[in-house]
């Protein structure tokens, strides 16, 4: 469950953007009673909505993501938890479930995927903007080396899109799926000891990184290489290219380093 969404009630959307965006805030999705707002750290979303009847309680919501909507909430039924709404697709694409503390704030327990940050609505000029930042991409990369390290397949699969492909150089066959990625990371980095990822830098939606190892204790031969990994707006990774691998010293590899990222 995660705490990854608030709306709140205005009583005019455009004062409501102006302000939001005034606070640094960037508006992914906007209509005349609605709008919706990407945090520039995270991928936490905020919403503001038209509260067009003044007596209206239903003020502020916050929203919990459930990767198990419905038996998160079977389960709190069963400790006697009240819904107002039990789960229900909504057009939007989200599917939702409602209930209140015992203050009477609205709660709402939902699942939205990428459509919650991605929507096929999502304004065109903030597609490929705001999303991909050097505090995203290092918590990226610390999730991944936690997954891989805890051989924790669903974790990993949430990191890369359905469709993302790895390339290791120019000769190989692209690798598909978060799967077929994760397999071939485990094989290519599994002989090496204290593998460690750190951030280069972010431009545009791709974030470049290096990652290194020693071959067990011995400092001599290392996997040195140079990632650059592209990034859809939900955050997901899409395309993994690598220059590297094995060699002698780290100072050989970092002065063979050259390229430009595919943009293919």
């Amino acid at each position: 469950m995660a705490l990854n969404q608030v709306m709140v009630s205005v009583q005019n959307v455009a004062e409501a953007v102006a302000f939001y965006k005034g606070l640094g805030l960037h508006l992914i999705v906007q209509s005349p009673h609605y709008a919706r707002f990407v945090c520039p750290d995270g991928l936490s979303t905020f919403s503001v909505h038209l509260r067009e009847d003044v007596n209206s309680t239903t003020g502020t919501t916050v929203y919990f993501e459930c990767a198990r909507l419905d038996g998160q909430v079977a389960s709190l039924k069963e400790q006697g938890y009240a819904f107002e709404q039990d789960p229900k697709d909504q057009p939007w694409g989200w599917r939702e479930a409602y209930l209140r503390d015992s203050s009477g704030n609205r709660i709402c327990l939902y699942h939205a995927g990428e459509s919650r940050v991605n929507p096929d609505w999502r304004l065109a000029e903030s597609k490929y903007k705001h999303f991909l930042t050097e505090v995203r991409f290092t918590s990226w990369l610390d999730a991944v080396q936690t997954a891989l390290g805890d051989n924790d397949t669903a974790s990993l699969q949430e990191l890369f899109s359905a469709d993302v492909r790895l390339l290791e150089s120019p000769f190989a066959a692209p690798v598909f799926g978060p799967a077929k990625v994760r397999q071939h990371l485990e094989i290519a980095l599994g002989v090496y000891a204290n593998i460690s990822y750190s951030l280069v830098g972010v431009q545009g939606n791709v974030g470049y990184a290096q990652v290194e190892g020693a071959w067990g204790v011995s400092e001599n031969v290392v996997y040195s290489a140079m990632l650059a990994l592209r990034f859809n707006p939900a955050g997901l990774c899409t395309e993994i290219a690598v220059w590297g691998g094995p060699t002698l010293s780290r100072a050989v590899m970092l002065k063979s380093v050259s390229g430009v990222f595919s943009k293919n």
